[in-house]
């Protein structure tokens, strides 16, 4: 039998699964549209690079709890470069 402890973890890592997925769609269909018509969806290119961002950081999360702090560590060293690409893509389309 599982300890609380185990079944939670697993839960949890179950749910960042779910999660992950949800948002590499929603990325791929964003990004389908975007390069379809990129000059007037050129304001989804920051919500990509979120979306991304996100995923990294989710399974950065999920590793670190895996034991597999290493790969983890990187993982979340890629979120936060890709939360700077964020910022940057939002500045160059026009948000501030």
């Amino acid at each position: 039998m599982f300890s609380s402890g185990k079944k939670s973890t697993k839960i949890i890592r179950i749910i960042i699964d779910i999660l992950n997925v949800i948002l590499g769609v929603a990325a791929i269909v964003m990004a389908v549209i975007t390069f379809i018509n990129a000059t007037a969806n050129s304001w989804m290119f920051p919500l990509i690079f979120l979306m991304g961002a996100l995923m990294n950081l989710l399974t950065g999360i999920k590793h670190i709890m895996c034991e597999r702090k290493a790969q983890g560590i990187v993982l979340l060293v890629a979120a936060v470069v890709l939360f700077a690409l964020t910022y940057a893509s939002y500045v160059a389309v026009g948000g501030l």
